[in-house]
């Protein structure tokens, strides 16, 4: 026995004998474990490093010395000494059995399988099993199962190695899976009728090791050997995770995991029908009756060309997107910058300034650390499904207590406490005036996390100062920092290169509006403010500011989708690319830089531009090195931002009482490409109608 000291870790380590070749594993692992640290990978369909341990497919058999019957590895612990055996002649008839069991009842029906190429059964069947069969009688049939619209069953190819099962119960939070009945009749289905809803159910695909579960819209498609693949990241949330793309000619197919032990959101695996769907394929002007008009690319230019020029810079405002891909948020920056216009602000309210970013970076790995969650305004499980299910693991595993604040969720761990849906009891608990505060008091490393929400109420500079004094006292993991958890992909570029928020003095006497890429909401506040079709609305958000527009301005909308709100104040629009279409660099929650693949190069009937490229023509100056005008403007890439923003925290300070809103409440289409995707539509409208099940 051995003992490892890494830092302040002790890892004791004990001595086995593997197929006669000692080697030193840590204690408390077990075979199947061992056996994968030293490079032997064992066959298996129930077991999941992910998930707990079933050992009810047998397929990692394995012989032990002095042990009469062959043993399953997975749920066998190692002992000091132990000699293991993972290729005798009884271990390999042991595993030809258990294959030849689960042949029994599964049909012949790989031809016409989505899973055909990629089946774990048909890798398992070549490497172990038999080349004939003893099987003469009828199989068994079992009745499908509807589980949602991304779902697509066939229960007849089930093996019952539960890993759905225990995903919906571990991963997902929702015990609607398990097993009935007994011996021929066992089946996996439904405890109650009910859809499997959750924003990770894609997954359960993945999971599955025959074709049991399978891809709706991949359905019939295409074979896996006709495919190419490319390497992205998901551009629907903040995290970055990675992707793969797998596409045929100019069409994409389906989007997975890049590895795959890794979970991705429904959002970016069934969301790239949207990507081709009600896009703009041509620049277009606005004329009589509000219809519009081709326009080719050179007569596009030079029209804006000639609005810029003759135009007051003071009556430009340059709103972009916080989705948009940093190359063309730094075109943007020096396009105003070569005309004087100083009005360059992304699309949120976020009040928030550029210098106050370093404040601002969340840290992943602080979730593993922690000992309490706080959680305020934010409902993880929409914004950032992956987080959620971070924290979910911890709350779990280490049986911590979580607080929540602000609008009121379905919690995916159950141990949340909802204690408010305001701000004042969450400074309650900071005051020791609440029943929670010894829950804060006692934790040694709390975590504290804010929602970008927060930012866009008009006490927010007052909660800004209030919030840096609580992280200053709770000295949480010795932190100067803040964990805001936005929901945009690019938030923390656009900061990083020195675009501020948007407020609604900035349209006052405008003349040119330019949209890069923007999101809905901020189209419909605009169209509220020029067609005043919703007065209650913008007086209801405290964000209406009658005297503005009073000479509607030129609005240009350059963006890869028709916006899915009315748009008839735009004049001109303009087609940009998508992210599978062009390279561009993302900065992710905690600041780390990433890159999107070109992955589509030639679509049919499309003539759209690369968004940085169509700026840089528009300033007349190309851009050789995206690297280091990047480096030029963003210090901290180089680890030189040590400077942070001075708050003080204000006595007797008054919030308005008003409750805490979401920044987001519809998880499937809150983009220009989810809100075009057919497949999200339908996932939107049965979560909202929550409909029960039904084939």
């Amino acid at each position: 026995m051995v003992q490892v000291h890494l830092g302040l870790t002790i890892f004791i380590t004990i001595k086995i004998y593997i197929n006669n070749n000692e080697v030193e594993v840590l204690q408390n692992c077990t075979i199947f474990e061992a056996c994968s640290s030293i490079g032997i990978n064992l066959p298996r369909f129930c077991y999941h490093k992910e998930l707990s341990i079933a050992g009810n497919c047998r397929m990692c058999l394995i012989e032990i010395e002095k042990l009469s019957k062959p043993i399953a590895a997975c749920a066998m612990p190692i002992s000091q000494n132990m000699k293991i055996f993972t290729d005798t002649p009884l271990v390999k008839k042991a595993r030809e059995g258990v294959l030849e069991l689960i042949l029994l009842n599964h049909p012949l029906d790989c031809p016409i399988c989505d899973q055909a190429g990629e089946c774990d059964l048909q890798d398992q069947v070549m490497s172990f099993g038999s080349d004939s069969t003893r099987f003469y009688e009828k199989k068994r049939k079992v009745e499908d199962k509807n589980f949602n619209p991304l779902i697509k069953t066939i229960m007849t190819r089930c093996i019952h190695c539960t890993r759905c099962e225990r995903f919906a119960s571990e991963i997902i939070g929702t015990d609607v899976l398990g097993t009935v009945n007994r011996g021929q009749q066992t089946e996996i289905t439904h405890y109650i009728d009910t859809l499997v809803f959750s924003e990770l159910s894609g997954n359960l695909i993945d999971l599955c090791p025959v074709g049991a579960l399978t891809s709706k819209p991949y359905s019939y498609n295409a074979r896996p050997w006709e495919l190419k693949s490319a390497e992205s990241i998901d551009i629907f949330d903040a995290l970055g995770t990675l992707i793969r793309v797998d596409y045929k000619e100019s069409k994409i197919i389906r989007i997975l995991p890049k590895f795959n032990l890794e979970l991705i959101t429904d959002k970016i695996r069934f969301s790239h029908d949207g990507l081709f769907n009600n896009r703009l394929t041509q620049p277009l002007e606005k004329y009589i009756n509000n219809n519009l008009k081709s326009i080719s690319w050179y007569q596009t230019i030079k029209k804006l060309l000639i609005n810029l020029k003759s135009t007051n810079p003071k009556k430009i405002c340059f709103i972009l997107g916080n989705n948009l891909d940093s190359e063309s948020i730094l075109a943007s920056k020096l396009l105003t910058n070569n005309y004087g216009i100083s009005k360059i602000v992304h699309d949120r309210f976020i009040k928030i300034l550029p210098t106050f970013l370093n404040n601002y970076t969340f840290t992943l790995e602080n979730i593993n650390k922690t000992d309490f969650f706080f959680i305020i305004n934010i409902n993880a499980q929409i914004e950032a499904a992956l987080i959620n299910l971070q924290i979910q693991k911890n709350v779990v595993k280490k049986n911590i207590t979580s607080l929540s604040t602000g609008f009121i969720f379905n919690s995916t761990y159950k141990s949340n406490k909802h204690i408010s849906l305001n701000l004042f009891n969450y400074l309650s608990i900071f005051e020791s005036k609440s029943v929670n505060s010894i829950i804060l008091k006692i934790s040694k490393s709390p975590l504290l996390i804010y929602g970008s929400g927060l930012l866009e109420r008009i006490d927010s500079l007052k909660f800004l100062s209030t919030l840096y004094f609580c992280n200053k006292n709770i000295k949480i993991f010795n932190q100067d920092f803040i964990n805001l958890l936005v929901s945009d992909s690019n938030f923390i570029g656009n900061n990083n290169i020195g675009i501020n928020y948007f407020y609604p003095e900035l349209l006052n006497s405008i003349k040119i509006l330019y949209f890069v890429q923007p999101n809905k909401e901020i189209l419909k506040y605009i169209n509220n403010y020029i067609n005043f079709n919703n007065e209650k609305e913008l007086f209801n958000n405290n964000k209406s500011n009658l005297y503005l527009f009073n000479n509607n301005p030129t609005v240009i909308y350059q963006s890869s989708h028709f916006p899915t709100v009315n748009y008839n104040f735009i004049n001109y629009f303009i087609p940009g690319k998508t992210f599978v279409e062009k390279e561009g660099r993302i900065f992710n929650i905690e600041n780390k830089c990433q890159i999107t693949s070109k992955i589509i190069h030639n679509v049919n009937n499309l003539q759209n531009k690369d968004d940085s490229q169509l700026l840089q023509v528009l300033n007349n100056k190309y851009i050789t090195n995206f690297n280091d005008k990047l480096l030029e403007l963003i210090p901290s890439i180089l680890g030189l931002s040590t400077f942070f923003t001075n708050l003080y925290f204000f006595n007797k300070i008054k919030f308005i009482k008003t409750y805490l809103k979401p920044i987001m409440n519809d998880f499937y289409c809150n983009d220009e490409i989810t809100s075009n995707s057919v497949i999200m539509g339908k996932m939107s409208i049965i979560k909202k109608k929550r409909f029960t099940n039904f084939l």
